[in-house]
C-alpha cells in the first residue's frame, strides 16, 4: 500500500500558491441526481485508486464526471457550477478554479472540507474553487491530474 504525506490543506503555503494560480474553467457536462439523505459515495478514480469518501447531507447531489469518478457536492454549489440542458440528469458546468500541481513530488493526503480524507498521487492538482475573477473559496481540495486535464482548461 502506497504511503501519502499527510499535508494541511490550509497552510499558508498553499494558500499563497492558490491565491497566484492560473484560473482554469471547467468545460464540458456531467452526469448528476439529487443525492438520497445519508447515501455514501466512494470517489474511486478512473485508474481504480481510491480517493475519498463521503455521505450525503439533506439537498446534497451527485456528480459524475466525464471519466466516471462519482461524488458529493451540496445544492448551493451544485448550481453555482452547474446549469441544466435539454437532456435529462445532463448538466453544463460552469465553475472555475485556481489549480497547481502537486508542489510535494510525493502522493499526498488531505483532510477535506467534508471531514474525510482525500488522497492524490504525484501528479494530482491542488484546487481551490473560484469566481470569474478568481478569487478563491478557500477551501482546497485534490482533483486527479487525467481528470483534471479532461474536464478543466
Amino acid at each position: 500500500m502506497m504511503s501519502h504525506k499527510h499535508i494541511d490543506r490550509k497552510s499558508p503555503g498553499i494558500m499563497a500558491v492558490l491565491v497566484v494560480a492560473p484560473v482554469f474553467r471547467k468545460f464540458g457536462t456531467v452526469k448528476a441526481r439529487e443525492a438520497q439523505l445519508g447515501e455514501k459515495v466512494t470517489t474511486t478514480l478512473a485508474n481504480g485508486a481510491r480517493e475519498t469518501s463521503n455521505a450525503a447531507n439533506a439537498g446534497d447531489w451527485i456528480v459524475t464526471n466525464p471519466s466516471g469518478e462519482d461524488y458529493i457536492i451540496s445544492a448551493e454549489k451544485f448550481l453555482g457550477r452547474y446549469e441544466s440542458t435539454a437532456e435529462p440528469g445532463v448538466y453544463r458546468a460552469k465553475g472555475y478554479c485556481r489549480a497547481v500541481k502537486n508542489p510535494f513530488g510525493e502522493p499526498i493526503e488531505i483532510m477535506a472540507s467534508w471531514g474525510e480524507p482525500q488522497q492524490g498521487n504525484a501528479e494530482c492538482m491542488i484546487a481551490d474553487t473560484c469566481d470569474a475573477q478568481g478569487k478563491t473559496d478557500g477551501e482546497p481540495y485534490l482533483i486527479d491530474a487525467v481528470a483534471f486535464a479532461a474536464t478543466y482548461r
